[in-house]
């Protein structure tokens, strides 16, 4: 049986990773172009001299893109906003087949990344799980019977508008208390510096070398991403929430959770459903896996074969 080669986007807000993939989501081909900020005109020319050159090697069977955005899947339309306004509105399945006669399917990228993990990753043998990313913001999925559930407004699983409390006599945000980037201005903050001299990794070090102050911001930011996973669990109640982000791959950051969770639990002795945390496994390529994953279900067919 002939090998399909399939092309996978990544619509990011500052570059665009593109691979060439089989049924497997083995890698074949990876590259990458900084994401075209005018237009949607040049978007396509960059998008032009991938597929060019990847023609000459590979008998492309389908596009397959995770991007940013609200994304109607059957539509193929993105809504939504983001840094790259020019993807908000056109239709993406109609243009891709108009100029490349292929195939496209897309959604979201927090969607393909817990797609990911369904297919290759942490929730393999899962049937319900919340996919929470924390980043520069905080965003997410929710899967129920191995599917996603965009939600009514395709807003499903987008954790950080959730309220986490008030400053000010205002409402804060999840995204805007529990983000890495909340945790660098928090520290900043602290120290009394520029956020623009601290980052994650420095604010960790920092506090492993002694600082107080820093030891007592990411205790609280702890108890804040804590308190957040604990109200998803009770609103949702999934299996599992897996967790993903650079932030992630700390081998510490469960054990804190954790530890944040059963306190919460022993201040409200009614609460008997602890979340079950795990960590993201399908690695820095899991929204290229996941836009596969999406593309063959959508088509009707099966990953892998």
């Amino acid at each position: 049986m002939t090998t399909q080669h399939f092309l996978v986007l990544d619509i990011g807000g500052s570059a665009v990773k593109y691979a060439v993939m089989d049924s497997h989501a083995t890698l074949l081909h990876k590259g990458r172009f900084t994401s075209p900020k005018a237009s949607l005109d040049d978007f396509w020319l960059a998008l032009d001299k991938v597929v060019l050159t990847l023609r000459h090697k590979y008998t492309l069977s389908g596009i397959a893109i995770s991007t940013c955005g609200a994304v109607d899947c059957d539509s193929g339309v993105i809504h939504g906003a983001s840094a790259l306004p020019y993807i908000h509105g056109p239709n993406f399945k109609s243009l891709i087949f108009e100029r490349y006669q292929l195939t496209a399917e897309l959604e979201n990228d927090a969607c393909c990344a817990a797609l990911a993990e369904l297919w290759q990753g942490s929730a393999q043998q899962v049937n319900q799980c919340c996919l929470v990313v924390i980043g520069s913001g905080i965003g997410g999925a929710v899967i129920n019977n191995r599917q996603i559930q965009h939600g009514h407004q395709l807003h499903g699983g987008e954790f950080g508008y959730m309220i986490a409390g008030e400053e000010n006599g205002l409402p804060v945000t999840f995204s805007n208390k529990a983000s890495t980037r909340a945790l660098v201005e928090a520290a900043a903050q602290a120290l009394n510096v520029e956020v623009e001299s601290l980052d994650g990794k420095a604010v960790f070090e920092a506090a492993e070398q002694g600082d107080e102050r820093l030891q007592e911001v990411i205790e609280q930011w702890y108890r804040t991403l804590a308190t957040g996973l604990f109200n998803i669990q009770y609103c949702i109640d999934p299996e599992t929430i897996i967790l993903g982000g650079a932030i992630s791959e700390r081998p510490d950051l469960l054990g804190h959770l954790n530890r944040h969770l059963d306190d919460l639990m022993q201040a409200i002795p009614i609460a008997n459903i602890k979340p079950k945390l795990a960590t993201c496994q399908a690695g820095n390529d899991a929204n290229l896996i996941g836009a596969l994953f999406h593309f063959f279900t959508a088509a009707g067919l099966t990953p892998g074969v």
